[in-house]
């Protein structure tokens, strides 16, 4: 595969309307996986210079660009380097599935917040995870929720299959959600959706034309939210970071994309349709 491949329609329909009316286009996209490579150790994540480049360059042009993830805002506002960053001085930061937000205009943020619920929930995923079996696994606070990573693992598909079951019991113990992702199992106090979260923007802009950027199990919803929004009457489009831990992505894709840098060639692509004056 090239860096990135159309494989609808609709990801030169909405070229297209983006380059018409670039003011009511909403670019909505995941961090991890999407603008960042996957990396063994979370905490070393890095936004993409190359997608840096191009999120600067729309920045000015487009209606609303927005980062939509599981992580904390805090968490992406300091592994992205967001805060200040020329071009994205209108950013907006939907943290934990949208139950925090971080706005670059107006420097606003969701304050920190440890629910009851996760914070019950802790020490019995600690005590699991000190078991023999899992060494190398990594527990993650979001604050929110609670990360476990599998793959600093020495085999990672092994001990997620083995840790499903026992964090789903702990989750229903305390009224968690599990949610599954690219070799992660997250226990999450809030049930909200990158669905729900998209809804939101969609209404709060007024945008015509959507693009959602994802990779993971998480961004299904906002996938889902897009074949809603095209039924309506909007263009829209799906842009997958292609991986082999979650094929499944791949048949949601408008614009299928080599990772992470697929995604970074496939925005300047955007950048040049909508402002071809600046390249």
């Amino acid at each position: 595969m090239t860096s990135f491949t159309a494989q609808t329609e609709f990801a030169a329909q909405f070229l297209e309307a983006a380059a018409a009316r670039p003011g009511k286009v909403l670019l909505a996209t995941d961090f991890d996986g999407t603008l960042a490579p996957i990396v063994p150790n979370p905490d070393d994540s890095r936004l993409l210079p190359a997608a840096a480049e191009a999120l600067a360059r729309l920045g000015p042009v487009l209606g609303s660009i927005a980062i939509v993830t599981g992580r904390g805002v805090a968490t992406v506002r300091e592994l992205g380097r967001l805060e200040g960053r020329t071009g994205l001085e209108r950013l907006v930061v939907l943290g934990q599935y949208g139950a925090e937000r971080w706005d670059a205009a107006t420097g606003e943020e969701t304050p920190h917040e440890v629910p009851t619920s996760v914070a019950a929930a802790r020490p019995e995923v600690e005590a699991l995870l000190a078991e023999a079996r899992f060494v190398g696994v990594r527990l993650e606070d979001k604050g929110r929720a609670l990360g476990v990573h599998t793959r600093p693992a020495p085999d990672p598909a092994a001990s997620y299959e083995a840790l499903r079951g026992p964090l789903e019991a702990i989750a229903e113990r305390h009224g968690l959600v599990l949610e599954p992702g690219r070799s992660v199992l997250e226990l999450r106090a809030s049930a909200l959706t990158k669905g729900d979260a998209l809804r939101e923007l969609v209404t709060e802009t007024g945008a015509s034309a959507v693009v959602m950027c994802g990779d993971d199990l998480g961004d299904l919803p906002a996938f889902d939210v897009l074949d809603e929004l095209r039924a309506e009457g909007l263009a829209t489009c799906a842009v997958v970071a292609a991986s082999t831990e979650q094929p499944v992505l791949a048949e949601r894709a408008d614009v299928l994309c080599a990772g992470p840098e697929g995604v970074a060639a496939w925005l300047a692509e955007l950048a040049r349709a909508v402002a071809p004056r600046l390249h």
